[in-house]
């Protein structure tokens, strides 16, 4: 029997239909590692920063990086523009040969023009970690505003990644608590007229010799002595050289090279704070330790940075 016009024109309308849509699923531009092609990276273990890397064929390098003294951070560094300037969700999806597995929606993502990529902080960084160790794959997903164009989706595959993440695990236990920016300014402080180190200072200087002996590219070591304002300049600036002296010694016990020191002592000459109180007075009696890297200018002033102008005594009592 023939089948009915209207009915005839129905079935060719959901066809055409189906085929559009399955038409425009196909032609979403689509970026992640196949079965064959994904890797996982971990670095070698440091003490200073540990990285795990995911190459996204045509995307870009997806790359968890922990640095020390941080916590885990992730970006993307693109390949070209693959995602449009602006926002991006971020979805933790099944891979097709688990399409029951229910997806995770992890929020949106900021993405940057170029070479900015995506920069993720540690929260949804460690999101993503939780939900690679349980098989599923973190995708961003982009619908253009512009309906010509395709949506965009780009995935991190679970493939290979446990055994590296394994690796970046051991790498992470082995961390410093500190980083460069966090060590190379520090400050040893002292009680009134005296050149002892405190305990938590001593502690402090162990983990700068902790830092030194992990980081080849630490050349230089500048300490800096200071005094407050009581006493006499010639008592104040003897004093800023035995405390100089005090924590120089302290460091060589620990293994620093001398020939890596500048040692300095400027008495009362660049107090941090004015000398009129007692806490104040305090803060400047101090000596300084400031690490640089191979390649500044040998010829730095002798003013050390974080001097102020020089200050009237104030009220005395009894320091230096």
């Amino acid at each position: 029997m023939a089948m009915p016009l209207f009915r005839l024109q129905r079935t060719i309308l959901f066809t055409l239909t189906s085929l559009l849509f399955v038409s425009a699923q196909s032609y979403a531009a689509q970026y992640g590692a196949s079965i064959g092609n994904s890797v996982w990276q971990a670095t070698p273990p440091s003490p200073l920063y540990c990285e795990l890397t995911h190459p996204i064929p045509n995307m870009g390098m997806a790359r968890f990086t922990h640095r020390s003294g941080e916590d885990l951070k992730f970006r993307l560094d693109p390949y070209g523009q693959p995602l449009q300037k602006g926002s991006a969700e971020l979805m933790a999806l099944p891979p097709n040969w688990k399409p029951g597995d229910a997806p995770v929606d992890l929020g949106k993502v900021n993405v940057g023009l170029g070479e900015e990529g995506v920069h993720i902080d540690s929260e949804q960084a460690h999101l993503m970690v939780e939900v690679l160790e349980q098989g599923l794959n973190p995708t961003f997903m982009q619908t253009p505003a512009d309906k010509r164009y395709a949506p965009i989706r780009g995935h991190l595959s679970a493939l290979g990644f446990k055994p590296a993440f394994a690796e970046y695990v051991q790498c992470r236990g082995n961390l410093l608590p500190v980083n460069f920016d966090q060590i190379s300014r520090s400050a040893i402080t002292f009680p009134g007229g005296g050149i002892d180190i405190s305990t938590a200072d001593k502690e402090l200087l162990s983990l700068i010799m902790r830092y030194i002996n992990a980081d080849p590219s630490v050349k230089y070591v500048f300490l800096d002595g200071h005094s407050d304002s009581y006493g006499s300049r010639r008592d104040n600036r003897k004093l800023s050289k035995e405390r100089t002296d005090t924590v120089l010694n302290y460091l060589i016990d620990l293994g620093l090279n001398e020939a890596m020191v500048t040692a300095r002592y400027h008495g009362e000459r660049y107090p941090i704070v004015p000398n009129n109180t007692k806490a104040n007075r305090a803060k400047n009696r101090r000596v300084t330790i400031r690490l640089e890297r191979e390649g500044i200018a040998l010829g730095d002033p002798v003013v050390p940075s974080d001097a102020q102008v020089q200050y009237d005594n104030g009220s005395a009592d009894t320091a230096n």
